[in-house]
């Protein structure tokens, strides 16, 4: 993913450069009176270290959306990264949802709380599979 990123906003400021060189008439100095050339190589620097940056914050986002279910308990996190912990049998309804365009399960504890569950896990088949009598 940071490679992406990398790759995506460097071609784009790349790309921003090349037009502003071009529309003055391929004049360096003008171009460039802002930056110098020998301060490129930074720029190219910052947004590798942007892209590392968020890649990282995304991964560990990412990590927070583990869901468990172990001795029939499901522990996972809700809507605000919150930590999660119920047995099956407290689950009142199991329903799916659009969390800021994200796709997921929604399951919905009563007062004991909510898990949201992504749809694009691993071995989600499986844990639907022990939601689907909640649903």
């Amino acid at each position: 993913m940071v490679k992406q990123l990398f790759i995506i906003i460097s071609v784009g400021f790349t790309i921003v450069m090349l037009i502003r060189l071009v529309s003055l008439s391929f004049d360096i100095d003008e171009t460039f009176k802002h930056i110098s050339l020998l301060q490129l190589p930074l720029m190219y620097l910052g947004i590798f270290l942007f892209s590392l940056f968020f890649g990282v914050a995304i991964s560990f986002l990412l990590k927070c959306s583990y869901i468990t279910i172990d001795n029939n308990k499901i522990s996972g996190r809700n809507y605000w990264l919150f930590k999660r912990q119920f047995g099956m049998e407290d689950i009142e309804k199991a329903f799916p949802c659009n969390s800021n365009g994200m796709p997921v399960v929604v399951v919905d504890a009563g007062k004991k709380g909510q898990i949201f569950v992504p749809v694009h896990i691993e071995h989600a088949d499986e844990l639907f599979k022990q939601l689907d009598k909640y649903a």
